[in-house]
């Protein structure tokens, strides 16, 4: 049996091809990518559970559903190809995100090196709103910060705090299969889960009492909507002088998340823009 190749595009492009994404890993595709014409997602024909993928293609229509077009790839040296072109994520001389299959060791020396597996077409870095959280994070100072990683994906960004040393990351998704893929990148960079790092499946709903004023910096990189009816609890669990990151969203949402976030007692101290993404810093 060879790969499926399945081309997605919505119009809007977000959040429909973020929100494939986590549906077709769920019917049996392992390999994501975006490119500009959509989202391309791979996987072998004989995982593949083809009346869920029906369903996909239903349930994506309401959300702008353009393009739904699926195609076979030879099997033969596809995976070793793919693996070929994919990139490494760096930033600077600071960051280097680089996948199992890529080398260890690299011609330029970095201050940190990340190894994620790359399931995800979202938060290996590649996307312009994870690497510009990570070029935003760069400038920040981690050493013994409480740290919380809402929507964490693959987990990047709270394993980048966590390389620098922040005191205890909190990690949370409300999709099992990110949830799972943050406790493999863990692994992959020698830090496993603890008291420290602690990986929790579900949504804003997850944060206890005791998480309540806990955290020096919440990072929040999921889309408008979300980020605007959790802002509350966002700001229930920032310390005092805490730093809300956040990022998902285009320029049009930036007024509206900047309102909620003042209602927390946040004010804006920086906006990166990333392709069409934006990346807002804000603090009390």
């Amino acid at each position: 049996m060879g790969w499926l190749r399945l081309n997605i595009s919505c119009d809007p492009a977000q959040p429909g091809q973020e929100i494939a994404t986590a549906w077709l890993s769920d019917a049996g595709f392992s390999m994501f990518e975006e490119t500009e014409e959509g989202l391309q997602a791979y996987g072998k024909e004989d995982e593949l559970d083809e009346p869920l993928l029906e369903v996909i293609r239903q349930d994506l229509e309401p959300m702008g559903l353009r393009t739904w077009r699926a195609s076979l790839v030879e099997e033969e040296n596809w995976n070793a190809k793919w693996e070929e072109d994919y990139p490494e994520v760096i930033i600077g001389d600071d960051i280097r995100v680089r996948a199992p299959f890529h080398p260890e060791q690299s011609a330029v020396v970095f201050d940190h090196v990340l190894t994620v597996q790359p399931r995800m077409a979202f938060g290996t870095g590649h996307h312009g709103t994870t690497y510009g959280l990570l070029a935003e994070m760069v400038k920040m100072t981690w050493k013994g910060a409480t740290v919380l990683d809402m929507g964490c994906g693959s987990g990047v960004l709270g394993i980048y705090a966590a390389k620098r040393h922040a005191a205890a990351t909190l990690f949370i998704d409300i999709d099992p299969w990110s949830v799972r893929n943050t406790q493999e990148n863990l692994a992959l960079n020698g830090l496993g889960e603890s008291e420290a790092l602690e990986v929790r499946e579900g949504g804003a709903g997850e944060l206890k009492g005791t998480d309540a004023a806990r955290f020096d910096v919440v990072i929040a990189n999921i889309n408008r909507n979300i980020l605007l009816e959790d802002m509350a609890a966002y700001g229930r669990a920032l310390k005092p002088k805490g730093t809300l990151m956040l990022s998902g969203f285009m320029e049009p949402d930036v007024p509206a998340l900047c309102a909620a976030a003042k209602s927390e007692g946040l004010a804006l101290v920086a906006k990166r823009q990333e392709d069409e993404w934006r990346i807002l810093t804000l603090q009390r």
